[in-house]
C-alpha cells in the first residue's frame, strides 16, 4: 500500500471514529448516520479505487453511496426510537388511569309491588366517588391534577407536587 493511500484511509476513518462519540452534538440520527456512512463509504471506495488505480473516483463514489445508505439507516433508527417512545407513553397512560375504579356496579332494588310479583330489577349505580383535591400540576401548562396522576394526560409530561 502506498503511503498516500494509508494517509487517505486514516483521514477517512477518523471521522467515522469521531462520529461515534458525537451522541450529544446536536445532530439528529439521520445526520449522524449520514456522516458515518459517508466516512465508511469513502474509506471503502478509496481502498477499492486504489486497487484499480483510481483512488479519487472510488472515494467520491463510495462517499456518495455511503452517505445515502447512512441517511436511510439513521432515519430508520429515528423512527424506531419515536415509536418506542410512543408505546411507552401509551403504556404509562394506561397504568395511570385504571378504569375499574369508575365502573358501574349492579344494584338490585325491590318495591312492594315487585315483591308481590316476585320480579326484581337491576339498576346500575355509580360508586360514591369522593371529591379529591388537586395536589399535582404541570409546570409548563399550569394545569392541576389529582394526586393519583403521575403524568399529564394531554402532554405526557411528568407532574410536580403543588407547594
Amino acid at each position: 500500500m502506498k503511503p498516500f493511500t494509508r494517509k487517505l484511509a486514516a483521514i477517512l476513518v477518523l471521522p467515522l471514529v469521531l462520529s461515534g462519540c458525537a451522541t450529544e452534538s446536536g445532530l439528529t440520527e439521520r445526520e449522524t448516520g449520514g456522516l458515518a456512512g459517508a466516512a465508511l463509504g469513502a474509506g471503502i471506495g478509496a481502498l477499492a479505487g486504489s486497487a484499480t488505480g483510481h483512488a479519487g473516483v472510488g472515494t467520491a463514489i463510495g462517499a456518495g453511496a455511503g452517505l445515502l445508505t447512512g441517511v436511510v439507516a439513521g432515519e430508520m433508527a429515528r423512527r424506531q426510537k419515536e415509536q418506542t417512545k410512543k408505546e411507552l407513553r401509551q403504556e404509562m397512560m394506561q397504568q395511570q388511569y385504571q378504569p375499574s375504579q369508575y365502573a358501574a356496579t349492579p344494584a338490585t332494588t325491590t318495591t312492594a309491588a315487585q315483591t308481590t310479583t316476585a320480579a326484581t330489577q337491576t339498576a346500575y349505580a355509580r360508586p360514591a366517588v369522593k371529591q379529591e383535591l388537586n395536589t399535582k400540576y404541570n409546570p409548563r401548562t399550569g394545569q392541576t391534577f389529582p394526586s393519583n396522576y403521575t403524568y399529564d394526560p394531554n402532554t405526557g409530561e411528568e407532574l410536580k407536587l403543588l407547594q
